[in-house]
C-alpha cells in the first residue's frame, strides 16, 4: 500500500513518542481510518449515488456468497460436486481461476474462499477498478451494517456446525435471506 501522505493535521500539536505503545497504534489507526475517508470521499465523486448505492449491495451480495462458500467448503471437508456445479453457474471462470492459484500456491488449497474474493474483486467489480471508485465501494460496503449481520451469522453457523453439521447444508439464498432478510 506505501506510506501514507502526512497532512498538515496529523503533525500539528505532535508530542515526542509515548512509551505506552496503544497509544501510538490508536493513532495511526486513526489517521489511516482518516485518510481512508478522505479517499472514499474523494473517489465517491467519480460514481453517481445510485450507481454506488447498487455497487455496495452487489458487493454485500457477493460476500454474503463468500461467507456462504467457506461455511460449505469447511463443512463437506472438500469441494463437492454440489458446490461446484454452483460455483460453475454462478461463477463461471471462477473454478478455473481458483486452479490456476492452487498450481501457484499449491499449499492454500483450503482457502477457496479468500481466492474466490480475489476473483469477485477482478471480475465482478472491475467497472469500479477502472473507474477509479473501488475503495469507495468497499469503504461503504464494509460500513454497511448489512455487513455486520453477515459476519455475525457467518460466525454462529461456523461455531454450531462445529458442534453439529445440518444434515442438508442450506443452498446459498436461503442461508443469505436468513442471515440478512431483504438482502
Amino acid at each position: 500500500m506505501g506510506e501514507l501522505p502526512r497532512l498538515a493535521s496529523d503533525t500539528a500539536g505532535a508530542r515526542e513518542p509515548s512509551l505506552r505503545r496503544p497509544s501510538k497504534f490508536r493513532h495511526e489507526e486513526a489517521r489511516l481510518a482518516r485518510y481512508s475517508r478522505r479517499l472514499a470521499d474523494s473517489e465517491s465523486q467519480l460514481v453517481t449515488p445510485a450507481r454506488l448505492g447498487e455497487a455496495v449491495n452487489e458487493f454485500i451480495k457477493w460476500r454474503a456468497f463468500s461467507y456462504w462458500l467457506r461455511l460449505v467448503v469447511e463443512a463437506e471437508g472438500l469441494l463437492s460436486p454440489r458446490t461446484s456445479a454452483i460455483l460453475q453457474q454462478r461463477c463461471p471462470g471462477f473454478l478455473e481461476y481458483a486452479d490456476a492459484s492452487s498450481e501457484k500456491r499449491p499449499l492454500e488449497s483450503q482457502f477457496l474462499w479468500l481466492r474466490f474474493l480475489e476473483w469477485a474483486d477482478t471480475t465482478l467489480f472491475e467497472t469500479a477498478t477502472s473507474q477509479g471508485w473501488r475503495h469507495a465501494l468497499g469503504y461503504h460496503a464494509a460500513r454497511d451494517p448489512r455487513m455486520d449481520q453477515l459476519r455475525a451469522y457467518w460466525k454462529q453457523c461456523r461455531q454450531e456446525w462445529a458442534v453439529a453439521p445440518p444434515p442438508v447444508l442450506p443452498c446459498f439464498d436461503i442461508w443469505r435471506q436468513t442471515a440478512v432478510p431483504g438482502l
